[in-house]
Formats: C-alpha cells, sequence, structure tokens
C-alpha cells in the first residue's frame, strides 16, 4: 500500500533507513501491527516511522495497516483477521490538539490499553520520544503475565479464537526487560561496629591504639545518627628535658551520617560530629623534678568519611577516618612549661566490623 509521506517524513525515513534496513531482513520475530487513520498528519506518519523502528530494532515483524475512521480501526485494532500479532497499535491525533491518541491491544493478555501522549517540542527529538513512550505502553501491558501469578480460582478470559496467541519467547525476554525489580529498602534499623582505631594526637603526642565503638540509628537507607567511642588509647607518649610522661585518651562524638547507595558491594559515607576528648598524662620526672599527673578535657569537633564494603546478609567491614579539632586545645605541661598540645588538629582511623540489628 503506498504511503504519501511529507518533507519531514522523507527526512525521519532518510535518518533511519540504515535501522529499518538492517532490522526488517529478520523475518523470524513475533509480528505486531502498527495501524493508522488515513487522515493522519505528519506527526503520526513520523511517530509511527519511529515506532517501527524501535520495534524492528528489538527483532519483531512490523506490519503497517491504514483504516478509515473509529470503527475500522477499533475492529483491526482489537479483532485481526489475518494471523495473531502478539500486539496490535493505532496512533492518530487527538482533534486539533497537540497530542496523539494511542491504542495498544495487547493479544497475549487481552486488553486494549488507550493512553493520550502530548508532545512539548517538535522534531526528531519529539518524534524518538512519543516512540518509546508507546513502546513502554506495549511492555507494561505484556508485563502483567509475568510479574502476577495465577491462583487455582482465577477466571480466564474467552477471547475470539482469532485474537489468541502465545507469550512467544522473544516477546517474553523483551517485556522482562521492562521488569527492574527496586532494591530491597530496609526498615529503620541499629547498626552496630566493634574495631580498632589508630589515634594521632598530632606531633608532639604521636599515635595511639585503641578500640572502637559505634552504634548508629538508620532511620532512612542514606540517613543516620550515632555515636562513636574510642578509647582508652595507649601508646602515646611526650619525652622533654624534664622527664616524660605517659598519654591516655579517650573521646567520645555524637553524629550524623549520609551513605550513598552501595555500587555494588561498596558504598561511601561521610560523616559530621561533635564531642568530648579526655587526655589523661601521668610523668615520670627527671631530678630534681616531681612526678604528677593530671587530666584534661575539651570539646570536639569532627569530620570524616569512610567505605563500607558488603560481605554477606547484614555484614559489613567498615574503614573510615576522621579529622578531629579540640577546643580549647588541652597541653602537657612539664615544669611550668608547655610541651605538647594534643588533637589540635588530630586524626582518627579505624577498621571495624558492622552488623545490621
Amino acid at each position: 500500500m503506498r504511503r504519501d509521506v511529507g518533507v519531514a517524513g522523507f527526512a525521519t525515513l532518510a535518518s533511519l533507513a540504515w535501522l529499518t534496513g538492517t532490522s526488517s531482513a529478520r523475518a523470524d520475530g513475533s509480528r505486531v501491527v502498527i495501524v493508522r487513520d488515513r487522515s493522519a498528519d505528519a506527526v503520526v506518519d513520523r511517530a509511527e516511522v519511529r515506532l517501527a523502528a524501535e520495534l524492528r530494532a528489538a527483532g519483531f515483524q512490523v506490519e503497517e495497516k491504514v483504516v478509515e475512521g473509529d470503527d475500522d480501526a477499533r475492529r483491526v485494532v482489537e479483532e485481526p483477521t489475518e494471523g495473531v500479532p502478539f500486539a496490535t497499535v493505532l496512533l492518530r491525533r487527538s482533534g486539533a490538539r497537540a497530542a496523539t491518541d494511542v491504542w495498544v491491544a495487547d493479544h497475549v493478555t487481552h486488553k486494549t490499553v488507550v493512553r493520550r501522549m502530548g508532545s512539548r517540542d517538535a522534531g526528531d527529538a519529539a518524534d524518538r520520544a512519543l516512540a518509546l513512550r508507546v513502546v513502554e505502553l506495549m511492555r507494561a501491558s505484556l508485563v502483567e503475565g509475568l510479574v502476577l501469578p495465577a491462583f487455582d480460582d482465577d477466571v480466564a478470559p474467552t477471547p475470539a479464537p482469532a485474537a489468541s496467541v502465545a507469550l512467544a519467547p522473544d516477546v517474553m525476554a523483551w517485556t522482562r526487560e521492562a521488569v527492574h525489580e527496586p532494591p530491597p529498602r530496609r526498615s529503620p534499623h541499629v547498626g552496630l561496629a566493634l574495631g580498632v582505631a589508630g589515634a594521632f594526637g598530632g606531633p608532639d603526642v604521636g599515635m595511639a591504639v585503641a578500640p572502637a565503638l559505634h552504634v548508629a540509628w538508620h532511620a532512612t537507607p542514606a540517613w543516620s545518627v550515632g555515636v562513636l567511642a574510642v578509647g582508652p588509647g595507649f601508646g602515646a607518649r611526650v619525652t622533654a628535658a624534664e622527664g616524660s610522661a605517659s598519654v591516655r585518651q579517650e573521646l567520645a562524638l555524637g553524629e550524623v551520617a549520609f551513605e550513598s547507595a552501595p555500587a555494588g558491594v561498596a558504598s561511601i559515607f561521610v560523616v559530621l560530629g561533635a564531642g568530648a576528648y579526655h587526655l589523661h598524662a601521668s610523668g615520670d620526672a627527671s631530678p630534681p623534678y616531681t612526678s604528677g599527673r593530671d587530666d584534661a578535657w575539651s570539646g570536639l569537633l569532627a569530620a570524616g568519611a569512610g567505605l563500607r564494603v558488603h560481605v554477606a546478609g547484614a555484614t559489613s567491614f567498615v574503614l573510615d577516618a576522621r579529622e578531629l579539632l579540640a577546643l580549647p586545645r588541652p597541653v602537657v605541661v612539664f615544669a611550668s612549661e608547655r610541651v605538647a598540645a594534643a588533637m589540635h588538629p588530630g586524626t582518627v582511623g579505624a577498621l571495624s566490623l558492622a552488623v545490621d540489628l
């Protein structure tokens, strides 16, 4: 059957010639029919060309028909007589409005879906967008048979014999591409992490090793609030001409964290927090000085980032680091002389085993 195509339609045909030419040779695919009204304008013409190209690219046989008026259109769409395509699509303009009426008769589940699709723009991009929306509408109609199980007491419809068709393997594979199961969304829960931390109090104090405990309330998959406790940390030491001192450190932080969606088995997160820092120094004085011990308390600000590697189920390994700033600055004094300052700034890094409860 001859079709009259305007300049815009011819340009669209030329741009798609390589695609339709290579795809139309595949004669072993399932069949779909595209129907248009004889009085359709250039918008419907271009949309039909685009839709046919998309379906041929998917490996289907595409048959195009022209009908006369609404009665003829409904008969061809809902009651195909020449063979049984797995779907029939009708494209027509909605009166004088810049919208296209789309009828999709799904001969697998025996439904006809009608949608009115508007277009804000014109040109090749708008034509392709309309064709892709029709493709997704076709897939959505077929998805029901894949995702909804049949029950023993279900009553199957009784379609006309000519409108009965099985879900062919190529149609099933094409439809499954539209079924994307969302990742499971966990309800609010508590996370517990236990590990070992290294606390670098600054060049004057050095490194200490301590256990680390983190408890968090995961209100959403991305946001959580928690408490981090590190300590007691041993190993830091201050030395001067007047003697030396062993330094013990503890810190606690209240934190807010944001964690990205996992990419494979890993996800990253950032934290901001505030809390308290405790430093205990036990001196060993050189003569003639006298040994002593003392404590210092400071407020603490923290910012950091980490990497979570999911191992199995609710278990993961967490590697993180935080930069710390103690206010006011805690200092170690020998004989009225300041010999060290701690956590101004400092760093705490930890490797932990985490479990979601």
